[in-house]
């Protein structure tokens, strides 16, 4: 039975300008994990992807103490064009629960995360702990998608504000955008959607195949924390254009119902199936 080979990050644009038959080194905290810790040897084979979602297969030609130098096997895919783009603005929660909400939404498919400081959220992050915050959740959104094997490394953006989200939330409703607001206490469906948003990505994928040009539109899901979007919020939210919807009769924790919702939208905008 062929084995799977493990797959790893380029971290640059080394793959836009390689091809076939190109020499490159994975070097940086990448080549001494494939190097250290899992040992990949001469002749062996691993994935390379790379953010904009190139990926290639290439052959281990020299293992070096903190670097592996490679022959890649074929020409790098094209960058991921997939649209419409699916953000989740996550808030920040206690007890780990908003890393894994990361991680499932990035092998489910999220292009973009965003941490939210909401008006709820038990968890802050200022100062130093902010960096380190944004550090970990971007070092679980790059593991996930090694596990996955999934094309592109989903950004995560520096953290918002709640005064901040809504500016963003305005800017992109008016830009053609469509701002889902995850609310238990919602009556409207997200599945009462489904036509809109098949509609939608079938306008997406006619865009792409014409190659159209434009501000690439997004779906973007907003998850409150463990407390709940507080009711000022959810009204500014509302007032700036974003839909709250009910994802379905169970109340999901926030590291849940996030990424339930992109494996639904996943679905109904063509990406699965």
């Amino acid at each position: 039975m062929p084995t799977t080979p493990p797959a790893f990050l380029i971290l640059d644009d080394a793959l836009e300008h390689a091809g076939r038959g190109a020499a490159l080194t994975l070097d940086g905290e990448e080549g001494r994990h494939a190097a250290k810790v899992a040992r990949i040897g001469v002749g062996e084979q691993i994935l390379l992807t790379d953010a904009a979602g190139r990926q290639v297969l290439a052959e281990v030609t020299a293992a070096r103490k903190e670097a592996l130098d490679l022959h890649l096997l074929a020409e790098p895919s094209a960058p991921d064009r997939r649209t419409p783009r699916l953000t989740l603005v996550q808030a920040l929660a206690t007890g780990g629960r908003d890393e894994q909400a990361v991680e499932s939404a990035t092998e489910l498919g999220v292009d973009r995360v965003v941490p939210w400081q909401a008006e709820r959220s038990v968890a802050v992050w200022r100062g130093e702990k902010q960096r380190k915050g944004r550090a970990k959740w971007e070092n679980t959104v790059r593991a996930a998608v090694k596990q996955c094997r999934r094309p592109g490394i989903p950004r995560v953006d520096e953290p918002v504000s709640t005064r901040q989200l809504v500016d963003e939330v305005r800017r992109c409703t008016e830009a053609g955008s469509l701002v889902l607001v995850l609310h238990e206490q919602e009556s409207v469906g997200l599945m009462s959607l489904a036509d809109e948003l098949r509609a939608m990505g079938r306008r997406s994928a006619a865009d792409a195949a014409s190659a159209c040009v434009g501000a690439a539109v997004q779906i973007i899901v907003l998850v409150g924390p463990e407390g709940g979007i507080a009711d000022g919020e959810l009204a500014q939210l509302r007032e700036a254009g974003a839909r709250s919807v009910l994802l379905g009769p169970e109340v999901l924790r926030s590291s849940t119902a996030g990424p339930a919702a992109i494996a639904v939208l996943s679905a109904l905008i063509g990406r699965w199936g």
